[in-house]
């Protein structure tokens, strides 16, 4: 990474590789937040360990990489960076002290995808606390999948480096399924297509829509829907997108079978296109799984 000077207000900033020598600045950064702040990004109130920060400061000879932004008096006013990848995924991270937030996040996460593309690097992940609605709102802005909502409190997710774009991460298994639901929120029937061995991801499409980030919608094939062995639909996107993204897959991913979740008793909605197959939301999520297997499992065998 060249070291990047950036001006806004009147305020210099200088953007560079950590050093071993940032440790103290490390600290300092960590000491001067809330407890709310150190718990969003720590999940827990406690400051870093020494040990901890010695390990931020030297993150590349792990084979990972963290940045810096100093302000005119030397202080450390922000940090941001990448774990090592492993089947090329990395964790990353993203603090900013609070005079300086609003811009500098979302900038500092665009040049972290930059250098995760260089690193070889496919999809950049997080654990992100769901009170934590202002790095929701950044990622959901640049782009995200949803990979876990294991409770209520947390949820992970996925950027993509190339394109943008998230990809299935190198762990995940077949039978892949690509589930493309209103919000960040969990699926109804995560649990149970996970219990009949599917690895499920999530695709918030209404923030796709509002950012013009869904490549489907733009004509262009999706990685994530490419790679999946059936893709669903959930109720609750607006009806003239749902239709738009129905017709998108049919067309650009036409070897992947798609189905519409509704709540209509297993009658078609008259926006729907015909020939996709309705899954009533209603029935328990068991059984809604179980038809999907089966009907994926009769066309691998076709």
């Amino acid at each position: 990474m060249l070291i990047r000077e950036v001006l806004c207000g009147g305020r210099r900033l200088t953007l560079r590789p950590v050093q071993p020598v940032d440790v103290d600045g490390l600290e300092t950064l960590f000491r001067t937040l809330s407890e709310d702040d150190r718990y969003r990004r720590f999940f827990t109130t406690i400051c870093p360990s020494r040990r901890l920060l010695e390990r931020f400061a030297n993150t590349e000879a792990d084979g990972g990489f963290r940045m810096v932004a100093v302000n005119e008096d030397g202080h450390i006013v922000a940090e941001a960076g990448f774990g090592p990848p492993a089947e090329g995924d990395a964790e990353f991270s993203v603090t900013v002290s609070p005079h300086w937030r609003g811009w500098l996040g979302p900038y500092l996460l665009n040049l972290l995808v930059e250098e995760a593309g260089q690193h070889g690097v496919k999809n950049l992940e997080a654990v992100i606390l769901t009170a934590n609605r202002t790095m929701l709102a950044v990622v959901a802005a640049r782009g995200c999948a949803v990979i876990d909502h294991p409770d209520w409190t947390v949820v992970q997710i996925a950027i993509g480096v190339a394109d943008g774009m998230p990809v299935w991460p190198g762990k995940a298994r077949h039978p892949r399924l690509l589930v493309e639901s209103p919000a960040l929120a969990d699926w109804s029937g995560t649990a149970a297509a996970r219990a009949h061995g599917f690895t499920v991801i999530g695709c918030p499409i209404s923030s796709a829509v509002r950012h013009r980030r869904c490549p489907a919608l733009g004509g262009r094939a999706c990685p994530l829907a490419a790679g999946a062995d059936a893709i669903v639909v959930a109720q609750g996107i607006e009806d003239r997108s749902a239709a738009a993204l129905l017709e998108a897959h049919r067309r650009l991913h036409g070897a992947v079978p798609v189905f519409l979740e509704t709540a209509t008793d297993g009658e078609r909605p008259p926006w729907a296109p015909p020939g996709i197959p309705i899954i009533d939301r209603r029935r328990p999520a068991a059984e809604r799984v179980a038809e999907l297997a089966a009907a994926v499992s009769a066309i691998s065998e076709e």
